[in-house]
């Protein structure tokens, strides 16, 4: 139980941190409501259909092509350290060339299915 006190401190430490600056920010923060604080913003130019309303509701495909983006984009991560540890182990470099050919196989069925169900067009 002693090994876990340091752990403990520190997550009070972040707790009360964090709850500081929370208090900080709401007493010495500006009270003033303004409309164009709260107005959507886009990359410099007004929007004419979001003046009057910010959350308009967009197609679910938007976010089909988010999540596809991100399940691309993590399996993408793990090409890297695969690749430094093959090149350095000698043991192991059939199994993990097996274990990642098997992988990339499952990305590219992934990627078909994707691509023949048009998942990507937003139209």
């Amino acid at each position: 139980m002693e090994a876990f006190l340091p752990i403990g401190i520190l997550f009070l430490f972040a707790v009360m941190l964090c709850a500081g600056i929370y208090v900080l920010t709401n007493l010495l923060g500006p009270r003033i409501f303004q409309k164009n604080k709260l107005s959507t913003y886009e990359c410099g130019v007004q929007n004419p259909l979001f003046e009057t309303n910010a959350r308009l509701p967009f197609k679910f495909r938007f976010y089909l092509v988010a999540v596809i983006f991100l399940l691309f984009d993590v399996e993408g991560a793990f090409f890297l350290p695969w690749a430094l540890v093959y090149r350095e182990s000698l043991q192991l470099g059939a199994n993990l060339l097996i274990a990642m050919l098997v992988f990339s196989v499952f990305i590219i069925l992934g990627l078909i299915y994707v691509f023949q169900n048009n998942y990507l067009n937003v139209d």
